[in-house]
C-alpha cells in the first residue's frame, strides 16, 4: 500500500519543528489504544486481497478546519499505532483518522487546561440517540483506489469542560 498525504498536508507535516517531532509520535501512540478499542474499519480498494492505495486529502474538525503540524503529526503517528495492532502495519483507515482528528483535538484541549469530557467517541452513524452535549464534528476524506471517500465522526462532551470554573 502506498499511504499518503496530499501536497498541502504534507507541507504542514514538513513544517512540524524537529523539537516537537518526539512529542507529537507519544501522544499519537499514547491515543493508538483508544482507536483500538473503537476499531474504526480498515479502508478497502478495489481488490480485496490487494493493500489498497490510499491518499489523504483532507482531515478536519468543523470549528477549526486543517490540524497543525503537531496535531497532524500526532493523528498520523495514532493511526499507525492502530492498524499495526490490527496486524495490518500497511493498512489504511479513514474512520481512523476522523476519530484520531478527535482524539488528538481532545489531548491539545487537557494539555491546555480544559478538559473535556468526552461522552461518546465513534463514527457519526454508531452514535447512541439518548447521548446529549455539544457535538464536536470530524472528517477525513480520502482517495482509495482512485475513488474519493469521506469517512465522518463525532465526539460528544459535556457543555462545561473539567476544571472550568462553575
Amino acid at each position: 500500500m502506498s499511504l499518503r498525504f496530499a501536497p498541502a498536508l504534507q507541507e504542514t507535516l514538513e513544517d512540524l519543528d524537529p523539537d516537537l517531532g518526539g512529542a507529537a509520535h507519544a501522544i499519537g501512540v499514547g491515543l493508538g489504544a483508544q482507536l483500538g478499542r473503537l476499531r474504526p474499519a480498515l479502508s478497502q480498494g478495489t481488490d480485496p486481497a490487494a493493500v489498497p492505495d490510499v491518499e489523504i486529502v483532507s482531515l478536519d474538525l468543523a470549528s477549526e478546519g486543517a490540524p497543525d503540524p503537531l496535531s497532524l503529526a500526532a493523528i498520523r503517528a495514532a493511526h499507525h499505532a492502530y492498524v499495526s495492532a490490527r496486524g495490518a502495519p500497511d493498512g489504511a483507515s479513514l474512520g481512523a483518522f476522523a476519530i484520531a482528528r478527535l482524539l488528538v483535538w481532545a489531548q491539545r484541549a487537557a494539555i491546555l487546561g480544559a478538559t473535556p469530557t468526552v461522552r461518546w467517541i465513534g463514527p457519526i452513524q454508531r452514535r447512541p440517540p439518548e447521548t446529549s452535549g455539544i457535538e464536536i464534528h470530524a472528517s477525513c476524506v480520502g482517495v482509495v483506489d482512485g475513488t474519493r471517500r469521506t469517512a465522518k465522526a463525532l465526539a460528544v462532551i459535556d457543555d462545561a469542560p473539567r476544571g472550568s470554573a462553575p
